[in-house]
């Protein structure tokens, strides 16, 4: 149950991900439209193409660490007999987890003192920027701990193919 639910979860952020790159598309396609044809300027392009930028990126990473499709270098892990490397994928998901906390530690309080900053165009909080941050590694970190109850639950067993930790390799 918890597997579809973090499986639907992914998906989900995903899917906003690439919503979220499509309207990258048309703003970029409307601000050189407007200046190159019409010849007028859009003030708000930048703001909402950067906004975009960053929410796609963080959702998108959060979907893809869910999957475990991040680039990795496991040239230790496969040489690594199933306990061994049972225990260095734990080790490497409880160091994601420090790492992720920071992150969120620190875009929490940028958020704080961000508060009453806002954009030059359209005056939206510098906060909902940081925010994508919160979110995305926030649900990163989640995605960590899904996977570190299903390492433990599962043993050694669960990396018996390889050092892909992948829930969908092995559910």
């Amino acid at each position: 149950m918890i597997d579809r639910i973090e499986t639907a979860l992914a998906r989900a952020m995903e899917l906003a991900a690439m919503a979220m790159m499509a309207a990258l598309i048309g703003v970029i396609a409307w601000s050189v439209l407007a200046r190159q044809v019409l010849r007028i300027s859009v003030a708000w392009s930048e703001e909402v193409g950067s906004g975009l930028l960053m929410w796609m990126a963080l959702l998108g990473a959060a979907a893809v660490w869910a999957r475990r499709g991040h680039i990795v270098i496991d040239v230790l892990p496969r040489r690594l007999p199933p306990r061994p490397r049972w225990v260095l994928a734990i080790g490497v998901e409880l160091a994601a987890l420090l790492l992720f906390a920071v992150i969120v530690w620190g875009a929490a309080s940028m958020m704080q003192v961000s508060a009453n900053n806002h954009t030059t165009a359209l005056g939206i909080s510098l906060s909902w920027l940081y925010l994508a941050l919160v979110v995305g590694v926030g649900a990163m970190a989640m995605f960590s701990v899904l996977h570190i109850v299903r390492l433990l639950m599962r043993g050694p067993a669960m990396l018996e193919d390889g050092w892909n930790t992948s829930s969908s390799s092995s559910d």
